[in-house]
C-alpha cells in the first residue's frame, strides 16, 4: 500500500496508471474477446463498443499524464466521472445479455468490475486529498 501513498507525492501518475488499464480493457475486449464471443457470450458489437470507449479515455488519460503538469484535479475528476459511466454502463450490458453470458465472461467482467472500482476509489481519495491507508 506504500505505492498508492507515493501517488500523492506524485499524482500524474494515476493518470499514467488509468491510460495504462484502459488501453489493456480495450485491447482484451477488441483483440480477444470479441473475437471469442462464443467463449464470453457477450455480443462482439457490445465488446467493439466498450473497447472504442475504453480506447478513447486512454487517449485523453495518456494526454493529461504527458500535457497536465498543474492544476490536475479538474481532469481527475472527469477521469472519475467517466470511469464510472463506463463501469454503469457495462453493467447495464451484462444485464441486457446476462442469458447470453458464459461463466468465463462473467468472470472477465467482474475482474474488470473489481478494478475499476478500485481505480475510481484511488483517483477519489487522491482528488479529495483523503489519507490513503493500508
Amino acid at each position: 500500500m506504500k505505492f498508492l501513498n507515493k501517488l500523492k507525492a506524485n499524482p500524474k501518475k494515476i493518470f499514467l496508471i488509468d491510460a495504462l488499464g484502459a488501453l489493456l480493457t480495450a485491447i482484451l475486449l477488441f483483440g480477444i474477446l470479441a473475437q471469442l464471443e462464443k467463449y464470453f457470450g457477450m455480443p462482439s458489437n457490445v465488446l467493439y463498443t466498450l473497447s472504442g470507449v475504453a480506447f478513447c479515455l486512454f487517449i485523453y488519460s495518456i494526454s493529461c499524464y504527458q500535457l497536465i503538469n498543474s492544476n490536475w484535479k479538474p481532469f481527475l475528476k472527469i477521469i472519475i466521472g467517466c470511469n464510472s459511466i463506463y463501469l454503469l454502463v457495462s453493467m447495464a450490458c451484462i444485464v441486457l445479455h446476462s442469458d447470453k453470458l458464459t461463466e468465463l465472461g462473467w468472470m472477465y467482467f467482474i475482474l474488470e468490475f473489481v478494478v475499476i472500482g478500485i481505480m475510481i476509489i484511488v483517483e477519489y481519495k487522491l482528488c479529495s486529498n483523503q489519507a490513503i491507508k493500508n
